[in-house]
């Protein structure tokens, strides 16, 4: 923890559909403000005079999106913590009472004690994340739409199927090209889409999905990326006992964007001749599939750091 860490004033909110609690780390003082523009102007009203310099929520669905970005703007650290954090935090302290104003309590308390580096986000990429998120959803439709179709018989029923998934298809291009228009329109973002195209069996969509959805790559340590992106093995070991090491956690969407540009870079080259040694090893093909995304995701990492393509060398 750095000095003078724990100086700071921080707040915690518990984010609903309707309303917004707020308390604050050190007294038992808390408001209740509703979700809506006035009255997240008055939740920032109420922070100022207490000094608040830090908030801390939870993510809840989107709702605390609006909040989030005021506050943001305001110049406050936001912290949005996972569920599970939380949850984990309150039974550390055995906190088992709870209501809106409890888990803003325990939201803030938790804040308090929070390491990590603080980034505020970009609002140009949490725009085409909500575009990705839609392209995700049209893809897995089209995906579901054609394995109904394989299995109709009637003429108009295959003419409407058929329909269906022309203009999925075509909903699908539309949002992909959106995403990378945007992309394109910002230099910095173009020089880190066209490095990690450099990478084996990366191409445009996944490129784009890293730049989108995992914008600390570059600034990482070795094995934070894989942590983040949720292939790197955990220890399960106890005195003598060595357990198997498993995969957890980590970022879902994009983790599945490179599963596919793994399973593409096993094909050839040098990642191949490893997917290889290790199935020849005795090692299952998922396993060496996640080494690769491992392996994929750590050069990702690298390129951008170093500012340099990645130079593949065949096997």
């Amino acid at each position: 923890m750095k000095q003078g860490e724990y100086s700071i004033v921080v707040a915690g909110l518990d984010i609903g559909k309707g309303w917004l609690d707020a308390a604050l780390a050190d007294v038992d003082v808390h408001q209740r403000f509703a979700n809506t523009a006035t009255g997240i102007l008055d939740l920032i009203a109420w922070l100022k005079p207490h000094g608040v310099t830090r908030v801390g929520m939870e993510a809840s669905g989107n709702y605390e999106r609006d909040v989030r970005e005021a506050l943001e703007a305001e110049g406050y650290e936001v912290i949005v913590h996972q569920p599970q954090e939380i949850r984990a935090f309150a039974r550390f302290r055995r906190l088992r009472a709870k209501s809106d104003k409890i888990d803003a309590g325990i939201i803030a308390k938790a804040t308090k004690h929070w390491e990590g580096m603080v980034a505020r986000r970009d609002k140009d990429l949490v725009e085409m994340a909500e575009i990705l998120t839609l392209y995700e959803h049209v893809t897995n439709m089209l995906a579901q739409t054609r394995t109904i179709a394989e299995h109709q018989r009637l003429k108009a029923v295959c003419e409407v199927q058929a329909k269906l998934v022309d203009q999925l298809r075509r909903q699908k291009e539309n949002l992909k090209a959106m995403v990378l228009r945007r992309i394109r329109q910002r230099p910095d973002l173009v020089a880190r889409f066209d490095l990690l195209k450099s990478l084996p069996g990366i191409g445009e969509t996944v490129a784009a999905v890293l730049v989108v959805r995992m914008p600390e790559l570059g600034a990482l340590k070795p094995g934070q990326a894989a942590s983040l992106l949720g292939v790197a093995p955990f220890d399960r070991d106890s005195g003598a006992m060595k357990g198997m090491r498993f995969i957890s956690g980590g970022r879902a969407r994009p983790r599945t964007f490179v599963y596919l540009a793994a399973v593409t870079a096993k094909r050839k080259g040098a990642l191949k001749v490893f997917a290889e040694k290790l199935i020849n090893a005795g090692k299952p093909k998922k396993v060496a599939i996640v080494a690769i995304m491992r392996k994929l995701i750590e050069a990702a990492n690298l390129v951008l750091k170093r500012q340099a393509p990645w130079i593949t060398k065949d096997a």
